[in-house]
C-alpha cells in the first residue's frame, strides 16, 4: 500500500476517535450539571449500548453486501455533526429528551468504529503488523480533541460548576463535519460479498461464532465490558471530588492515552512475543490492577496517575482483540466481524455495565471506594480465566486448522496430477477432500442412528 493512502487512514483514525474523546469524558460532568439522578444518568449512557446492539450487525452486512465502506463513513459523521449541533445548543435540558437524542446519535455513528477498523484491515498489505501503527492514531486524536475540549472550556469561561459544558459538543460536532467530507477522500472500498445471499452471510457468521476460541474470546470480551463503564460514569465526578479543577477533568481523562500509544506502537511485538493470549491478559490484568489502585482510596495524584492503566488495557485487549477477531475471520466477514466485537463489547457488555453503574452510584454513591471492588474482582477472575483457558483453545484451533490445510494440500496435489495426466481423474487415489471426509463423518452418524432405531423397535 502506498505512503499518501496510509497517511488518509492514520487521519481517518484521528478524526473517529477525536469526535468522541472531545465530549464523552465531560458527559458525566455535564449530566450532573444539569441535576439528572445516578440512574438516569446511567439510562443515558447506555445509549451507545443499546445502539450497539442493533445496528453494527446491519451496517456491517450492507457494506459487506452493498456500499462502499468510505461512502457509509462519510454519510455517519455528516449525520452525526448535525446532531453535536443540537446537543452543543444549550438548549436541551429534560433528561427524556436526551435519552432520546443521545439514543439517535449513537444509532446513526456507533457503525462507524467497527467499519473504520475494517477498512483500514482491508486496505493493508500486513495487518498484524501495521494496524498499530495506524490505530495509534486514534488516541492521539482522542489526546488531543480532550485538551482542545479543556481549553474551549477555559477560552469561553464555562468551567464553573453548573454551567454545562456545551462547547465540548460544539467542538465535536466540527471535528465530524470535517471527517464527515474527509472520507469521501479514502480508499475505495467495495463490498466482497454482494454476490453472496443473505442466507450465505448469515451461514458464514454462525460458522465464525461456531469456533470454540472466537466463542470464548467474545464472552471474555463481554464480561470485561461490564467493568469498562466505570470509567466515564464515575471516574470523572471521583477525581472532581478529590479536588480536581472540572476544566482539566478532560486533560485528566487523556493521560490514559499517552502509555497506550505506546503500547499500540509495540503492539506487533507483544503479539510476536507474547501470543494474542498474552496480549489480552495483559490488557485485563492493568484494568484489574487499575480498579485496586481506586479502591484503597488514594489521594488526587495517584488516582489520577491510575488511568494510564487504562491506556496501556484499551491497546492489549480492545485493539488486541480487534486484531485477533480480524485474523480469525474470512475476507468477506471482516466488516461483520468486527461488527459483531462492537455489539459484544460496546453493545451488550456495556449496556449492562452502564445501567449496573448507575445504580451503584445510587446506593453507594460516586465517592465510596467499594464501587472499584466489584470490578476489580472481575477482570482479576477473567485475567486467569485468559491465561489457562485460552491456550487449550488456541492449541485445539490450531490442530483443526493443520488438519484442514493437510487435506487441502492433498486437493492440490490430485489436481496437479489430473492436469498432467487426464486419466487420473478416473483412478482410485488415497487422498480425499474435507468434503469427502466429512460425508463419510455424516454416513457413519446416520448409520449408528438407523441401528439404534432398529434395536429400540426390536426390543
Amino acid at each position: 500500500m502506498n505512503v499518501p493512502a496510509k497517511r488518509r487512514l492514520r487521519v481517518m483514525m484521528a478524526l473517529v476517535y477525536a469526535v468522541q474523546g472531545a465530549w464523552w469524558p465531560l458527559l458525566a460532568v455535564h449530566l450532573a450539571d444539569l441535576g439528572i439522578s445516578g440512574s438516569a444518568r446511567g439510562l443515558i449512557f447506555s445509549t451507545m449500548a443499546l445502539a450497539a446492539c442493533v445496528t453494527p450487525f446491519l451496517a456491517g452486512q450492507i457494506v459487506d453486501r452493498r456500499v462502499e465502506t468510505q461512502r457509509a463513513l462519510s454519510f455517519i459523521y455528516l449525520a452525526g455533526a448535525g446532531l453535536l449541533v443540537v446537543f452543543g445548543s444549550g438548549t436541551i435540558r429534560d433528561p427524556r429528551i436526551l435519552f432520546a437524542l443521545m439514543l439517535v446519535y449513537w444509532l446513526l455513528t456507533v457503525p462507524g468504529y467497527g467499519l473504520s477498523n475494517s477498512l483500514t484491515f482491508r486496505n493493508l498489505e500486513r495487518p498484524r503488523e501495521e494496524f498499530g501503527g495506524i490505530r495509534l492514531w486514534g488516541t492521539v486524536g482522542w489526546l488531543v480533541a480532550g485538551w482542545g475540549a479543556s481549553l474551549t472550556l477555559v477560552r469561553f469561561g464555562v468551567h464553573r460548576p453548573g454551567s454545562g459544558v456545551y462547547g465540548a459538543f460544539l467542538l465535536a460536532a466540527a471535528i465530524s463535519f470535517v471527517l464527515g467530507v474527509f472520507c469521501l477522500f479514502l480508499p475505495k472500498t467495495p463490498p466482497l460479498a454482494e454476490r453472496r445471499s443473505l442466507g450465505d452471510y448469515l451461514s458464514d457468521t454462525r460458522d465464525l461464532i461456531g469456533r470454540s476460541d472466537v466463542r470464548f474470546y467474545l464472552i471474555i470480551a463481554f464480561t470485561v465490558s461490564l467493568t469498562t463503564p466505570l470509567m466515564y460514569q464515575i471516574v470523572p465526578t471521583d477525581l472532581q471530588a478529590r479536588g480536581l479543577p472540572r476544566a482539566w477533568i478532560a486533560t485528566a481523562m487523556t493521560l490514559g492515552q499517552i502509555p497506550e500509544i505506546l503500547a499500540l506502537a509495540f503492539i506487533p511485538f507483544l503479539i510476536h512475543r507474547c501470543g494474542y493470549r498474552g496480549t489480552l491478559a495483559l490488557g485485563i490484568l492493568a484494568w484489574s490492577i487499575r480498579y485496586a489502585c481506586l479502591w484503597v482510596d488514594p489521594p488526587l495524584w495517584p488516582a489520577i496517575a491510575s488511568v494510564t492503566l487504562h491506556g496501556v488495557a484499551t491497546a492489549c485487549f480492545t485493539v488486541g482483540g480487534q486484531m485477533y477477531l480480524d485474523h480469525r475471520s474470512p475476507p468477506h466477514l471482516r466488516a461483520g466481524a468486527q461488527a459483531l466485537n462492537v455489539m459484544t463489547t460496546t453493545g451488550l457488555g456495556s449496556l449492562c455495565g452502564g445501567l449496573s453503574a448507575g445504580v451503584l452510584i445510587d446506593r453507594l454513591g460516586s465517592r465510596s471506594p467499594w464501587i472499584f471492588a466489584i470490578p476489580c474482582v472481575i477482570d482479576a477472575v477473567l485475567f486467569s480465566a485468559v491465561v489457562v483457558g485460552f491456550a487449550r483453545l488456541m492449541k485445539r484451533s490450531s490442530a483443526v486448522e493443520t488438519i484442514v490445510a493437510g487435506a487441502n494440500v492433498g486437493v492440490k496435489v490430485v489436481a496437479h496430477a489430473t492436469e498432467a495426466d487426464p486419466s487420473i481423474a478416473n483412478k482410485t487415489t488415497s487422498l480425499t477432500t474435507p468434503q469427502a471426509a466429512s460425508r463419510a463423518t455424516d454416513n457413519k452418524i446416520r448409520y449408528k442412528r438407523l441401528r439404534r432405531k432398529g434395536a429400540a423397535r426390536s426390543s
